[in-house]
């Protein structure tokens, strides 16, 4: 099997999907312009995920309840983690699906961007980056992503895509990972 294609389920449907989750320790690569859609006044670029610590969020669908749940949950407890902490939030769907949180949860703070509106050479550099293609589909997968500086410390994509990833235990995991990347930088400059 093409090491850059994974199964995962949805329901009873088996999916394939693309690109390879990046491990703890890689830096992100990839050359990416995802338009905004809520919460942000310009496009979001590979630099921007190079600068401080930043949970990436990718959702397929904003309209099902996996989805929702996800930004929430992030929203309520991604704040206890890191104050520098900055949340931003992919979507497969048009800009226009971000409404809906809007309407519903307008205490939420992150940034949304669509990447349905993104032109294909920026969806494929983020999809490949991400890890989070599905092939034959425009959608994208859930999943969760902590940066520092640009450099992966965490990745999380399930292989049951009808859930969005365990957020509690996420950012739980996320706060080690960062305990440790900050030890890590004292004892070099130490």
């Amino acid at each position: 099997m093409d090491s850059t294609r994974r199964q995962a389920q949805l329901g009873t449907q088996t999916i394939h999907l693309t690109g390879i989750v990046p491990a703890p320790g890689e830096r992100l690569w990839g050359k990416f312009v995802v338009p905004a859609a809520r919460r942000a006044d310009r496009p979001l670029t590979a630099e921007d995920l190079c600068r401080g610590v930043i949970v990436v969020s990718t959702l397929p669908n904003i309209h099902k309840h996996a989805c929702l749940s996800q930004i929430v949950d992030l929203e309520e407890r991604g704040r206890a983690l890191s104050e520098q902490l900055r949340i931003v939030h992919i979507s497969a769907d048009h800009e226009s699906h971000w409404q809906e949180v809007d309407q519903f949860h307008p205490n939420i703070q992150a940034a949304g961007y669509s990447l349905c509106s993104a032109d294909a050479a920026s969806r494929e550099a983020f999809v490949t980056a991400f890890g989070v293609g599905v092939e034959g589909h425009h959608r994208i997968a859930h999943g969760l992503f902590l940066l520092r500086a640009g450099v992966f410390l965490k990745s999380e994509v399930p292989t049951d895509q009808m859930r969005s990833v365990e957020v509690t235990q996420f950012l739980h995991d996320s706060a080690r990972c960062l305990m440790t990347a900050e030890r890590n930088a004292i004892g070099r400059y130490s």
